[in-house]
């Protein structure tokens, strides 16, 4: 029994999830007003639109895992700033 207690102390991170490329595609599309570079004009996500709705079904909203999953040439065209801030906006 101590040795199951150690173990869950030692190994914190064992029940966190993490973002998927499924997940990553949904906020590139749903959020592209606000994180493309293109966009003419930058949209804020409204709480109750789509891309917060996105954010949202991301685990403890992880932006920084959905910025990891980004890939070469999606960061010349999305902003990585932008994704970040994503999880605050939501």
């Amino acid at each position: 029994m101590l040795l199951l207690v150690v173990f869950v102390i030692v190994s914190p991170h064992h029940v966190i999830a993490g973002c998927t490329p499924d997940q990553k595609e949904a906020i590139l599309m749903d959020c592209y007003e606000y994180i493309s570079k293109n966009a003419r004009n930058i949209v804020v996500p409204k709480p109750w639109g789509k891309c917060c709705k996105a954010v949202r079904e991301v685990p403890n909203k992880d932006m920084e895992c959905i910025k990891r999953l980004v890939s070469v040439g999606e960061r010349r065209r999305y902003n990585p700033t932008r994704i970040l801030n994503l999880a605050n906006l939501c």
